[in-house]
């Protein structure tokens, strides 16, 4: 079985008819909230960094920065990843910056959840939420 490594797999790769995600962020030390979503049929990507979400930014992503995040996402096989990392000590909890992310491709939903002191996260895992921040980074609104 040959696999394709490039990142020319658009022309095979088929548009998924609806495509969402929700990355959350919080806690840490300095008591951090980020939310970043987005939905294929807006073709919105909204970011909050208010937990009440009264602060709400949105705007359109291209279908190049879309399908690059999922192509990151079927690369990285986030389906495949545990549904919660732990962390090694508890006392470290209540500091620990706490992150969720669920992907929505057509029928498939899957919800990861980790802090930044959970043992055994996949890179992988760190490259789709590096992902997301970029898109949203680029677009100044984080």
């Amino acid at each position: 079985m040959s696999t394709n490594t490039s990142n020319k797999e658009n022309s095979t790769t088929t548009t998924p008819s609806s495509f969402s995600f929700k990355y959350v962020e919080s806690g840490g030390l300095a008591n951090n909230y980020l939310v970043i979503s987005f939905d294929s049929e807006s073709n919105n990507i909204k970011v909050s960094a208010d937990i009440s979400g009264a602060n709400l930014t949105q705007k359109s992503i291209e279908d190049s920065e879309k399908n690059t995040l999922i192509d990151t996402i079927k690369k990285h096989n986030f389906y495949n990843t545990d549904a919660t990392y732990v962390t090694e000590k508890e006392d470290e909890d209540n500091t620990a910056l706490s992150s969720s992310l669920t992907v929505t491709i057509d029928n498939d939903i899957h919800t990861t959840l980790w802090t930044d002191k959970s043992k055994d996260v996949p890179q992988g895992l760190i490259e789709i939420t590096n992902e997301i921040k970029n898109i949203a980074h680029g677009k100044k609104m984080i």
